[in-house]
């Protein structure tokens, strides 16, 4: 059955491989294959793997399908819908999923943002909005989150805002449904009675599946000790319910029911328990794995049947494939069964590390801690590939953390945390002195996680491999497939050494890498020559906080195992051009700061850029054409226009400027024909004159632009004023981020566009 699994789950990832779905004709040969393979002998796993595939094809044909129809982007709509989750709040800026409830034509599921929202919307209730909706889009980077990966996934077919009107407001006081209302009350009561911190954040969490008070801060800080898993329900809490509530269960039914099978009746009160459970959650892929493990043991143990530990994987595995088959591609799924895995190889291959065995209570508990310890140091390897793949990061202090933690997690945090939610009317008092019992252990509990965390090297990074460097992530596995003794185990620990040592390569002496990254309605540009990196501009901020610095450049440059910025350049002072220098300057050492507008940022030395300035770094030549010393510019015409040289090769940086100080380049003849060049002002009419296109007559212009931007950039007109120059014009919303090679031996390679080469059907 496991083989089988495996297989079925082989189709379905090999769809994740193609660029765009196949065509639909070929759906009904493909599924007639899988008929035939199926009374074919010797085929039956063909049929498996066929059948994965094909069910993963018609889930993702279904899911795009429901998308928002391209004629609704940008329309102002009134609908009337459910919220559907937890609402987030960042800086007086709500973010939600609802379900319309009235509108065929529109997706099933909807993420929208509200900017300083008029109410507080609640789980499960009912509201009237007027708002606009685009198709789901992210931005498209090496190294980055793959938004658009995470939307279809979650099943959502649109993304949106709130417009500012009179009509957004709540139809239905109550949450629609005893789920929903269960769930909402119960965060109202841990709000009233406990403060709103990070500890009471983390008990929303493993509840009732309310996460959405734990900030990207805290996320870090578990990812790092290894503890994420402890943060959420996962199976591990329904694990602990189901064996808690079996024991009380046994415990009560064993004096009143003498005559029946009082493990059996046990056994079905405990499964009961872990469905409760789960479904208060929210049904999360981890807590629907161990409700449906705990089921099928306990059908197995009551039928007086033998179920091994492959089936009791592989069987759960299937029926979630069957029922939601996008939910493969999440980490949730992916790490749940993978853990288990290990778990149950490990009770297999190691029997001794189930039983504490007879003696002292205090040799005991040694004995659990000892085999508390090996069991987290096999998940540590175990799960090294696809934490490395996944999050990119390697917790070696997660095995201690874990000893220290789990105990009380799992005999206080838990427990006390589910008898405070379920004792409520009259023994409510008694709940609370239990909730207060499971916050302060949670507090202890982050207490020690910040204390670790803090250490030197309790995270590490490690960067997305490449060739022979990927095989090094997968020999950690061999560690806890090879029995102790056997040549070759301990090359796990070679392997992760040379995975957290691993750094791609840079360009060759004389070349420069330039990455214009896709931050949306802004820019970023970043430079790499043999031993040095810069940055031009560093992208928006928004009205949430955020900023692409956070979202986009910084994951970039530690992808490529960059820790330092020789020169940080801010062509001037737009929040779309310098709204994330705070974020860069908290993150990287800096050699210095250029800019062509002074900057509101106290506590950083900043250089003023002008056209008597240039330098050489690795053979590559740099040198700023505007402004020029003697005349004084504000706003877009104070960029800092940059010219690279490598060898024969140049790519020109532009900033904003406008037709005035594009003038101004070319009565002080400071501009030459270019290969590649950033379109200022992202392709607005207020740039690119006739005569500075003519002059430059790049190979390539790239237009850095958001998706379906409110401004309409980049003007078609000005698109077709480049394209009959020459160029190839290349725009970051549909193209991604768009890097190239410049070398003094070599012709420019075609530039490389990560939407493009990194094309998965379920992106725009």
């Amino acid at each position: 059955m496991l083989l089988r699994s495996l297989t079925l789950l082989s189709g379905a990832y090999a769809l994740g491989f193609s660029p765009a779905l196949p065509p639909d004709d070929l759906f009904l040969a493909l599924v007639l294959a899988a008929g035939a393979c199926v009374r074919l002998p010797g085929t039956r796993l063909i049929a498996w793997f066929l059948a994965g595939f094909a069910a993963m094809w018609l889930a993702a044909w279904l899911n795009i399908d429901d998308r928002l129809d391209p004629a609704l982007a940008g329309e102002t709509l009134n609908i009337v819908a459910r919220i559907a989750d937890f609402p987030s709040e960042t800086d007086a800026t709500l973010r939600f999923v609802a379900e319309p409830l009235e509108e065929a034509n529109l997706p099933a599921r909807i993420r929208l943002s509200w900017y300083e929202p008029q109410a507080m919307p609640g789980l499960g209730e009912i509201w009237q909005f007027r708002l606009r909706l685009r198709r789901p889009h992210g931005y498209a980077n090496p190294g980055g989150f793959d938004y658009e990966g995470w939307l279809f996934r979650q099943h959502i077919g649109a993304t949106g805002y709130i417009v500012a009107h009179p009509e957004n407001r709540r139809l239905y006081d109550l949450p629609a449904g005893r789920l929903s209302r269960f769930r909402r009350e119960f965060v109202d009561r841990v709000t009233a009675l406990l403060p709103t911190d990070d500890a009471s954040a983390v008990l929303l969490a493993v509840s009732v599946g309310a996460r959405h008070r734990i900030t990207r801060e805290q996320w870090d800080r578990y990812a790092v000790t290894g503890t994420i898993h402890l943060m959420a329900i996962s199976g591990l809490h329904i694990g602990l319910a189901a064996g808690s509530v079996f024991l009380i269960a046994w415990a009560v039914l064993a004096p009143v029911c003498r005559r029946a099978n009082v493990r059996d009746l046990a056994l079905m009160v405990a499964v009961l328990a872990a469905a409760a459970y789960a479904t208060v959650s929210g049904l999360a892929v981890p807590a629907q794995r161990a409700f449906l493990m705990a089921l099928l043991a306990a059908v197995a143990v009551m039928q007086r049947l033998r179920i091994d530990a492959p089936s009791l994987i592989a069987i759960p595995c299937i029926a979630l494939f069957l029922t939601d088959p996008v939910a493969i591609h999440a980490p949730g799924f992916q790490l749940s069964f993978a853990a288990v895995a290990v778990i149950f190889w490990m009770m297999q291959s190691h029997p001794g590390l189930a039983r504490t065995g007879d003696g002292p209570v205090g040799d005991a508990i040694r004995r659990y801690l000892h085999g508390l310890g090996r069991l987290q140091v096999m998940l540590l390897a175990g799960l090294f590939p696809l934490t490395t793949l996944i999050f990119g990061r390697f917790s070696p202090v997660a095995p201690l953390v874990n000893i220290l933690i789990l105990p009380l997690f799992n005999f206080l945090t838990v427990p006390s945390c589910l008898a405070g939610m379920l004792l409520q009317g009259p023994l409510q008092i008694l709940g609370d002195q239990l909730l207060l019992l499971a916050y302060e252990s949670v507090r202890l509990v982050l207490s020690l996680v910040s204390v670790v965390a803090a250490l030197p090297g309790a995270g590490a990074a490690v960067l997305p491999p490449r060739g022979v460097a990927a095989f090094f992530t997968v020999l950690p596995v061999l560690f806890v497939l090879l029995p102790p003794g056997w040549p070759g185990r301990k090359l796990a620990w070679v392997s992760i050494a040379a995975a957290l040592l691993y750094r791609p390569p840079g360009p060759p002496a004389g070349c420069l890498d330039y990455h214009v990254l896709d931050v949306g309605q802004g820019l970023a540009v970043v430079l790499e020559t043999e031993h040095h990196t810069m940055l031009y501009d560093t992208g928006p901020v928004f009205r949430s906080g955020s900023n692409t610095a956070e979202l986009v450049v910084i994951p970039f440059l530690k992808a490529r195992g960059i820790d330092r910025l020789d020169t940080l350049i801010l062509s001037h002072a737009d929040q779309d051009h310098a709204g994330g220098v705070e974020s860069i300057v908290r993150q990287f050492p800096l050699g210095r700061i250029v800019v062509g507008e002074p900057l509101a940022v106290p506590g950083i030395e900043q250089i003023a850029c002008d056209a008597t300035m240039s330098w050489s770094l690795d053979g590559a030549r740099f040198r700023f054409l505007h402004p020029a010393p003697d005349v004084s510019w504000e706003g877009n015409n104070a960029s800092c226009v940059l010219e690279i040289e490598a060898g024969t090769h140049r790519l020109l940086l532009t900033g904003d400027i406008e037709t005035s100080a594009e003038a101004a380049l070319l009565a002080g003849g400071r501009i030459r024909r270019v290969d590649t060049v950033v379109v200022p002002h992202h392709g607005s009419r207020t740039s690119s004159s006739v005569d500075f296109v003519a002059r430059l007559k790049p190979r390539t212009a790239i237009v850095s632009a958001g998706f379906g931007n409110r401004w309409g950039f980049p003007k078609p007109d000005i698109v077709r004023r480049w394209q009959s120059a020459g160029a190839l014009v290349l725009e970051t919303a549909s193209a991604g981020a768009i890097g190239q090679r410049l070398c003094p031996a070599s012709e420019i390679t075609r530039p490389s566009r990560a939407r493009q080469d990194a094309r998965r059907y379920w992106r725009e």
